[in-house]
């Protein structure tokens, strides 16, 4: 991790570095205050938190998007492109195993003029376990 914040000209700090590591750990992009919670080495308040954030997303190193609460997240900023099906009842989040909008992008593209440089999407609907919950 170190590496990372030393190469993207990012200050090294200790709260940076537990951020990147609590990012890096998670399997799902993150709140604000998840990240918080999940800070145990160091005394940063949330405002710290938020422009540690703000700092790797300027410089490439994280992700933000919006969740179904309309919350920010953040994940890093990897060459994977991940999305998820998210339970609407019970919040269960599943990682799609393949992206289903490169297509969908390309046609953007050749329609639109634009060139696609990213995209963020999660997917809501309710899962098996909640569907069985309901009949019952």
């Amino acid at each position: 991790m170190i590496e990372n914040t030393e190469r993207k000209q990012v200050r090294k700090t200790k709260a940076r570095e537990e951020i990147l590591l609590i990012l890096s750990n998670s399997h799902y992009p993150m709140t604000v205050e998840e990240i918080h919670s999940a800070m145990k080495h160091s005394s940063a308040d949330i405002s710290t938190v938020y422009r540690c954030l703000n700092s790797f997303c300027a410089n490439g190193m994280a992700r933000k998007e919006v969740n179904q609460n309309k919350e920010n997240v953040f994940s890093l900023a990897n060459n994977k492109d991940v999305h998820y099906v998210v339970c609407v009842k019970c919040h269960k989040k599943i990682i799609l195993q393949d992206c289903p909008y490169h297509e969908v992008n390309e046609q953007l593209e050749k329609e639109t003029g634009f060139v696609i440089s990213d995209h963020n999407t999660e997917i809501y609907g309710v899962c098996p376990d909640c569907q069985k919950s309901k009949a019952k």
